[in-house]
């Protein structure tokens, strides 16, 4: 059942994003054909160009605008994709079918982390082709390489280790960030009236709960040893190390909070009216 609500979920979505990738798509080739005529010294390495200055200048700040609207948009769907397919009249047709509460809420969870990684990557690559022509990819690879023998020589150690702790931290951050989302809005719906302020107004609490949670725990490190290692430049990368996947298992346990108490409100304290 959770694949059929995966699969609901990505065709209802779809039909929202898949037009705005599009558009970003046809927008970077505009944009990447007018840098090229407009600066062909950079690209072409030619000093004969047209003066495209004015359609350049209108096809970046579409760019821009683009991408600025789609990230928005992605907060938008997975807002509103949660809150009216659970919380209002469709919610009667959703906990209508025989599937686990937790089914829903992961089929959301699932779809909402989906975009915001297909947000990310399609951005990123769509800057790159804009990039490329300043210079290659080979040139690229030269400069990561110079940047990882650089790192190596500085702190005795590869940069990998800490790259991929980085990267799970934000993916573990992110899929925090929808979660609180959820609960804020599932705290919401137990107010009979303003509803959405009262999530609004749970989710800042929220925020700042965990803030005051984070800097307790950030002035209790030093007791744990991180100042001894701040002592030396292969220590203070051990420290960096500490600090990140100290912030990583803090967003896992808010997390699977987030999601208990998501859940158990869904499933037990449900009111539709």
């Amino acid at each position: 059942m959770l694949g059929k609500l995966l699969k609901y979920e990505i065709k209802a979505t779809g039909r929202i994003f898949l037009p705005i990738y599009l558009a970003l798509l046809a927008l970077t080739i505009i944009t990447k054909v007018l840098l090229m005529i407009a600066m062909p010294d950079v690209f072409l390495d030619s000093t004969s160009g047209t003066s495209f200055d004015i359609p350049l200048g209108i096809s970046v700040t579409l760019y821009f605008i683009i991408i600025v609207a789609l990230s928005v948009m992605t907060l938008i769907v997975i807002v509103q994709r949660f809150y009216k397919n659970l919380l209002t009249d469709e919610g009667y047709l959703m906990f209508t079918i025989p599937v686990e509460t937790w089914k829903l809420i992961m089929s959301k969870l699932i779809v909402g982390l989906m975009w915001t990684f297909v947000c990310v990557f399609t951005v990123a690559l769509s800057i790159l082709i804009l990039a490329l022509g300043n210079f290659s990819i080979m040139e690229m690879n030269q400069g990561i390489s110079m940047l990882y023998a650089e790192f190596q020589n500085q702190f005795g150690m590869s940069p990998n280790i800490l790259i991929a702790e980085f990267i799970i931290l934000m993916i573990v951050e992110t899929v925090a960030s929808v979660l609180m989302i959820y609960v804020s809005i599932a705290i919401g719906q137990l107010f009979s009236q303003h509803r959405i302020m009262a999530a609004f107004g749970a989710y800042i609490v929220i925020s700042i709960v965990l803030q005051i949670v984070m800097t307790l725990l950030i002035a209790l490190i030093p007791a744990f040893g991180l100042e001894y290692l701040m002592n030396s430049q292969i220590n203070q990368m051990k420290a960096v190390e500490v600090f990140i996947n100290g912030i990583t298992v803090f967003n896992i346990i808010s997390a699977v909070a987030f999601y208990f108490i998501t859940n158990y409100i869904l499933k037990n304290r449900l009111n539709l009216e």
